[in-house]
């Protein structure tokens, strides 16, 4: 009696796994479930990702300094602001003048010229001037305070000319912060810095450029976007104007990996233009025994530009600046090893593997084969 009974618990298990196999654990929706929904409409774009589509990536758009804040070819101009010091010469055309030819000193040097002492522009944004007054420099151009005083000296003093300098301009610097760099404010040149130059001036950065962000304020505008971007577009290192703040930081570049490979989980993005088949490659590559090599999916928020290059009627579209997207590339097809070493890797991707139609059947074998070594070691441990 104890065979038969050895073997009934053993059948009742199998029966048990046999009702229980439509609950076998899957490792996500099949190719099938993502490409054929059963709610509709979809609340995403399915995308079979071909040439045409590769072709669209070309509308994608990075953040922009340049859109942002312009991309001038010429610094901007001088102009003087309340803390900045002002050094005013004043030539006349003989001696005996106003100024006489004398030197800040009291000294005569017959040269009918005088440079009177430096003055730091007040909270008011004035200077002084003899025998003109209080002038308003604030905004202005040295060349054009220049004229001011000389107009204001006509009639005055002998044929003036005016030369105005900056000695010091501490108006005119930029604040550099974050944990990248040697944090603090750097001076504006003349000749006028751009971004990277104040970063340099600021002690450079610490981590890896495709990992670095720079965000540039100026005013109430603001504008981020990657180092390794910078570089490599040269309009993209604008000059940098008075009270600008550059905020440098680090925001590690991942994507996630999840189904049939061999190493799910969130990945790193190591470089620059990152493609499916390098994050095939990060991630393991696939399972063979549970992939289905037609169903590599990529899982992204795509910019609204992208899609109306590919299908300019899209539903999901309507004013979105972003559009959920399931793009699906078929490796079962030779072509699409072509398609994934140029299809971009996004930070923030998903990228999925379902699991072959026979995935779920081949567990069930494997459950089934378990079971019935089981039962055939309790029948010869209960007959012995």
């Amino acid at each position: 009696m104890r065979g038969p009974k050895a073997s009934l618990t053993g059948l009742a298990a199998l029966c048990m796994a046999l009702g229980g196999c439509v609950f076998f654990p899957g490792s996500g929706p099949t190719t099938q479930e993502v490409m054929s929904p059963q709610t509709e409409p979809t609340e995403y774009e399915i995308v079979d990702v071909d040439a045409r589509t590769i072709h669209a990536m070309s509308a994608w758009r990075s953040p922009s300094l340049a859109r942002s804040f312009g991309g001038a070819r010429l610094a901007p101009e001088t102009r003087v602001n309340v803390g900045d010091v002002v050094s005013v010469s004043i030539w006349e055309a003989s001696t005996g003048g106003l100024f006489g030819g004398r030197s800040t000193s009291g000294t005569d040097t017959g040269s009918g010229s005088e440079t009177l002492p430096a003055q730091t522009v007040d909270r008011e944004g004035r200077i002084k001037v003899p025998y003109v007054g209080d002038i308003s420099v604030v905004g202005k151009r040295p060349s054009e305070i220049a004229k001011t005083i000389e107009e204001g000296l006509k009639g005055k003093a002998i044929e003036p000319q005016v030369l105005v300098t900056l000695p010091e301009q501490t108006s005119a610097s930029v604040v550099v912060v974050g944990d990248l760099t040697g944090a603090g404010r750097v001076n504006l040149n003349v000749k006028g810095d751009r971004l990277l130059e104040v970063i340099a001036q600021a002690g450079g950065i610490k981590g890896p450029p495709h990992e670095t962000f720079v965000r540039v304020t100026r005013g109430k505008r603001s504008q981020t976007m990657q180092l390794s971007a910078i570089l490599a577009q040269p309009d993209e290192n604008v000059f940098m104007r008075p009270g600008d703040t550059v905020y440098v930081f680090r925001r590690p570049q991942t994507f996630t990996a999840l189904g049939a490979v061999k190493g799910a989980g969130e990945m790193a993005i190591d470089r620059d233009d990152f493609t499916v088949a390098e994050a095939m490659g990060v991630s393991g590559g696939l399972i063979d025994s549970l992939a289905d090599p037609s169903g590599i999916f990529i899982f992204r928020y795509e910019q609204a530009a992208v899609v109306r290059a590919f299908n300019p009627e899209s539903p999901h579209l309507n004013g979105n600046t972003l559009v959920p997207v399931i793009y699906r590339l078929n490796l079962k097809d030779p072509s699409g090893y072509f398609v994934a070493r140029a299809f971009p890797i996004r930070v923030g991707d998903i990228v999925y593997v379902a699991n072959a139609p026979g995935a779920e059947f081949n567990k069930f074998l494997r459950m089934a084969q378990t079971i019935s070594t089981m039962i055939r070691s309790n029948a010869v441990a209960v007959t012995d």
